[in-house]
């Protein structure tokens, strides 16, 4: 039997359509049009934090991708270090590294898991319905907070890069 998919499912996994294109959202882009991001006691808008998540996202997608190797079997060389990365890389691993070390070790987890890796939270079974609701909005808050002290660094970079010109 054909199970048919509503409307509601779509929008729920977060495919939409737009241009005429269909997209499938990330968990941050879901979080985002749900309201999630919004935080009152920062100065930080959720369109910032969207921004910015997305950006942590797309640096960690291009220090993965550049970190994929084939092996060649006629290389038999000892040393296999390649020092001519490009420009591009080199920017977005600076960029990572500098969130990763500006993000504190409470919020870390939140931010890899939603930003990075693209999953959703998952509160554990053996909770009552009261204590899955802090749970979720304690970790909505902690990203909140994570990509906050993001775009703390990130601006203090580009003051940085502005003084100097």
């Amino acid at each position: 039997m054909i199970k048919y998919t509503s409307k509601q499912d779509v929008t729920n996994k977060g495919i939409v359509k737009r241009n005429g294109k269909i997209l499938k959202l990330s968990v941050l882009e879901i979080w985002h049009s749900k309201g999630f991001l919004d935080y009152t006691p920062s100065k930080y808008s959720a369109d910032e934090r969207l921004s910015c998540g997305l950006r942590l996202a797309l640096d960690a997608y291009i220090i993965n991708r550049a970190n994929l190797h084939s092996s060649h079997r006629l290389n038999t060389k000892i040393d296999n270090n390649n020092n001519t990365q490009s420009a591009a890389i080199l920017e977005a691993m600076q960029r990572y590294n500098r969130a990763i070390r500006s993000v504190p070790a409470e919020f870390w987890p939140v931010v890899r898991l939603v930003c990075i890796e693209d999953r959703d939270l998952v509160a554990p079974n053996e909770l009552s319905e009261r204590h899955k609701s802090h749970f979720y909005y304690m970790n909505r808050v902690d990203l909140c907070r994570g990509l906050d002290r993001i775009i703390d660094i990130q601006q203090k970079v580009e003051n940085q890069c502005l003084r100097q010109f």
